[in-house]
């Protein structure tokens, strides 16, 4: 059997995307040890480290979608895997899971999320467009139609996929939506990232008691914090208050210059063991980049997100936790509080962890199961 995964633009140093697809691998070669796998990502060096086929990513860096049939026709299966890209760039999505259709290959979605909010790139009115809508009254019309066009291609492609698996039911909702309520609800892969000592899900070691707690920090270039003075003021209190901040770039570029800027040292690392490794050494992380969130409860460490869309309140929600504000708006000295009061104790959080990662990974193995069951047909 040959598997072809894609559909997120993977090798643009995104250790979140990488922890995903890494993961997904690693899942299949475990449940299907016969199968050849092939990965669309902009990085060859992906085909050593996974130890698969790499073939571009079609459809992201200016790699055109038509290039895309003939590849997948060299497949039996095409799996768009991980990251929110039907909410973030679904046309991409959808022309892909189309392209494959069309070839008589078969689809499956697996792991995707969804924000509660489409691009506003894609799908809302922007320069002379929305000076002109605005005079005539139709901004509201134009956005409509175009949501409108995006349900009508999903009601039309997702039923000829064989499954859809979404990682949380906020996002089954939002597809449901949009016109396709038969998405089942598994996990985010990225649960499986383990660190390079090939150990996850442990306690922090730098919880209650020491010396000098840890905080892990990662602040996204999209949509980035509009309050950048409030972030200066949390981090200065952080530092009055004796707490070691350690910058844990997801985007191994551009969160890394922003941390820089901000006088936040970072790691080394480039890998997601790397993350998983370093968020383990933290007491806490805070973040506005949802697997940074995920790595670091593999470890065993207490996250706080700064939202920037619905994704990390969706993961905070199985802990029963909220996001601490939005890029757009957050009260960075509550947040000291809420930071210092977790690196002085880790409460009931271990527990609570135990519990949410017990139902996490009992969802996700039953649709490891239902997908293997179709893969092998």
């Amino acid at each position: 059997m040959k598997v072809l995964l894609g559909g997120i633009p993977l090798g643009c140093n995104n250790i979140g995307d990488e922890a995903i697809v890494g993961c997904v691998v690693s899942m299949l070669k475990s449940s299907l040890p016969d199968a050849s796998i092939t990965v669309a990502t902009a990085d060859p060096a992906t085909a050593e480290r996974l130890g698969v086929a790499v073939v571009p990513p079609y459809g992201f860096r200016d790699v055109p979608v038509e290039g895309f049939a003939d590849v997948v026709a060299r497949h039996d299966a095409y799996i768009w895997c991980g990251a929110t890209g039907l909410s973030d760039y679904p046309d991409v999505a959808l022309d892909l899971l189309e392209s494959a259709q069309r070839e008589g290959v078969d689809t499956y979605i697996w792991g995707v999320g969804m924000d509660d909010e489409l691009n506003p790139v894609f799908f809302r009115a922007h320069g002379k467009r929305l000076a002109l809508l605005r005079c005539f009254g139709l901004v509201g019309h134009y956005e409509r139609s175009l949501r409108e066009k995006l349900a009508r291609r999903i009601a039309r492609i997702l039923p000829r996929c064989r499954g859809v698996w979404l990682r949380d039911s906020q996002s089954a909702r939002m597809l449901a939506s949009l016109g396709f309520a038969g998405a089942k609800v598994a996990a985010d892969t990225a649960i499986l990232q383990k660190g390079g000592s090939g150990n996850a899900g442990g306690s922090s070691p730098t919880g209650s008691g020491d010396p000098t707690p840890t905080l892990g920090l990662c602040i996204s270039t999209q949509r980035q914090v509009s309050d950048i003075e409030g972030l200066r003021r949390f981090l200065a209190t952080m530092r009055a208050e004796n707490v070691r901040v350690v910058g844990i770039p997801m985007n191994t570029k551009t969160d890394r210059e922003l941390l820089g800027e901000l006088g936040v040292e970072c790691i080394e690392g480039l890998s997601p063991e790397d993350v998983v490794d370093a968020a383990a050494k933290c007491g806490a992380v805070l973040t506005s980049r949802l697997h940074l969130l995920i790595l670091a409860a593999n470890a065993g460490t207490r996250g706080f997100g700064i939202a920037r869309g619905s994704k990390l309140a969706n993961w905070l929600s199985n802990f029963g936790l909220s996001v601490e504000g939005s890029v757009y708006d957050c009260d960075w000295d509550l947040v000291a509080e809420h930071v210092l009061a977790a690196l002085r104790s880790r409460g009931d959080w271990d527990e609570v962890r135990r519990t949410a990662y017990e139902k996490l990974n009992a969802r996700l193995e039953k649709a490891r199961g239902e997908l293997v069951e179709m893969l092998a047909k």
